[in-house]
């Protein structure tokens, strides 16, 4: 029989005997089968309980005498006691919260009762009369907020609110103690004043960008502690001061290098085959820009004179805006892959890295006073060198500098200069006769280089807003660059087309379809209209005739 006709079959027993009878035939408890059905919530049950039935009304009444609820109200405040002296002893006493309230029994007639918090709780308090019964007093504790601590601390934060006004008057701040934490209202001089204010007040340390360390001007962290008032609950800042003025600093930088080089290099090999004897001279790797053979190949004369000059310019200009205080990065160039060899106990890998190279910026400003910026700047600008290259890998070329620097808005420092000037030179010879005037020079190989580098670093802040939607630029790079048409580009070898002519070769021969069908409707339309026009006049002449326009 199946669990689902067992509990059908149990209940529709009337009598208990062939219920359990049932239940042991088929191996199940009835304890559990009725605790599985106990566990399934029924809507039911609940409007049976909230409306019980004549029976159980009787039987609560016959088992239970009375129900007690709290009778009076005890208040009392925190960290304060009263003390309960009873006609009658008291032979038990209970409290729901301990730790809103505390009793000490000092003996039968005589009791405290001690605030610990804030909040609510009842208290029950057995009673023993002369002929040995107990009676039951029930109170509803309420224990009031600490308003002593309270106005104690907006004592102490007054103090500390007047001197701090002393300190800086160019602020003004206020105080505000509510509960466990301290809010800071009110208007700061500059970003560096409010920092110095937040770390007063919680015991912090400044960073040299006028921040606090380990965080940043919206700050919440602990609040130091006042002489004589270590016991106050207040343990959090929430920072609420407000510092006018533009906060969003725009910065310009501008890389500049220029670098020029010179080389020349002069040399001579030959190589002399007299059948029985032969003299060869190849300092120079026996190649040249010119070259001879003498003598049907006895003789081999190869001359080698260079002279190279060249020059490099680079010009990068990254402008980047962040807010007073946050740090912003830019990056304008690209990355190569670095693999670097991982490996344990025999077992190699290889983990890929990418290192990027280009124009580089970052930087952290802090508005110090107005319009003065604390900047915290490293730009650097960076290219591959392929003859600084390891196994495969590129190196760079870096100019970078780092740096802290104070200025003003729209002035311009110099942060980085260089001036570097190198110079080599060597010669190769043939011992006496590479010594020799004049003809020495064909006996060696001889080369001179020279390269000059200049390099500067300009910066500039500035205090900036966002833009209206009026004010954004109409053209942006690159949008006046169009596509050449076919004639532009088959006939006139052009691969830009006329600026503000919208070509679009992807979709011209859809489009053409479409023009020249629009074309033949176009044309159709006017022929249409010239016919019309032509009837409308030949009948003007059978209805309208004379100047007046009588008809005939």
């Amino acid at each position: 029989m199946k669990l689902t006709n067992l509990l059908q079959s149990m209940i529709s027993c009337q009598k208990w005997k062939v219920c359990f009878a049932l239940a042991s035939l088929a191996g199940i408890p009835l304890v559990a089968n009725a605790q599985l059905v106990g566990e399934l919530p029924s809507k039911s049950t609940e409007s049976t309980l909230e409306t019980p039935g004549d029976a159980v009304l009787k039987k609560e009444a016959s088992l239970i005498e009375d129900v007690l609820s709290p009778e009076l109200i005890f208040r009392i405040d925190p960290s304060r006691s009263k003390v309960l002296r009873t006609r009658l002893p008291i032979s038990r006493v209970a409290i729901t919260d301990p730790t809103t309230v505390e009793i000490n029994e000092y003996g039968p007639n005589e009791l405290e009762v001690i605030g610990m918090k804030s909040g609510e709780t009842t208290m029950t308090l057995w009673f023993t009369n002369p002929d040995g019964t107990s009676t039951i007093l029930r109170y509803l504790v309420q224990v009031a907020a600490n308003e002593e601590a309270h106005q104690r601390a907006e004592v102490e934060y007054g103090k500390l609110q007047s001197r701090m006004n002393e300190m800086f008057p160019n602020s003004q701040i206020q105080l505000i103690p509510i509960a466990d934490k301290l809010i800071i209202r009110g208007q700061a001089r500059d970003s560096q004043e409010a920092s110095q204010i937040l770390a007063v007040i919680g015991g912090q340390s400044i960073t040299q960008n006028g921040n606090i360390n380990g965080g940043q001007l919206v700050n919440i962290g602990s609040v130091a502690q006042l002489p004589g008032a270590e016991d106050l609950a207040t343990k959090q800042i929430i920072n609420l001061l407000n510092v006018p003025g533009e906060h969003q600093v725009m910065l310009k930088v501008r890389i500049a290098e220029l670098q020029r080089d010179a080389a020349r290099s002069f040399g001579v090999d030959f190589s002399i085959d007299g059948g029985n004897w032969g003299l060869s001279h190849l300092l120079s790797g026996g190649s040249g820009n010119l070259s001879a053979i003498l003598d049907s190949g006895d003789i081999d004369l190869f001359i080698k004179a260079t002279s190279t000059n060249g020059s490099a310019k680079i010009l990068a200009e990254p402008t980047l805006v962040t807010i007073s205080g946050q740090p912003a990065t830019f990056i304008a160039g690209g990355e190569f892959a670095v693999p670097t060899a991982v490996g344990v106990g025999g077992i190699g890998a290889v983990s890929t890295t990418f290192r990027g190279f280009g124009t580089q910026l970052s930087f952290t400003p802090t508005v110090l006073d107005k319009d003065l910026i604390r900047l915290q700047v490293a730009p650097s600008f960076s290219s591959i060198n392929s003859d600084n290259s390891v196994e495969g890998i590129p190196g760079l070329d870096i100019r970078g500098v780092t740096t802290t620097v104070d200025l003003r808005e729209g002035q311009w420092l110099a942060i980085a200069g260089l001036i570097q000037d190198e110079q080599e030179g060597g010669r190769t010879r043939l011992p006496f006769l590479g010594d020799l005037p004049i003809i020495g020079a064909v006996f060696g190989v001889e080369s001179t280089k020279r390269i000059e580098t200049e390099l500067i670093v300009l910066v500039s802040p500035e205090l900036v807003h966002p833009l209206e939607a009026e004010q954004v630029p109409l053209y942006l790079p690159g949008m006046s660059v169009t596509d050449p048409t076919n004639k532009e580009f088959f006939l006139h070898q052009q691969f830009e087309g006329v600026p503000g002519y919208d070509y679009r070769s992807t979709v011209w021969p859809i489009n053409q379809h479409h023009l020249k069908h629009e074309n033949r409707e176009i044309l159709r339309a006017q022929h249409q209209a010239k016919k019309s026009q032509r009837h409308y006049r030949k009948s003007e002449s059978y209805y309208i005739s004379g100047p007046q326009g009588f008809s005939e």
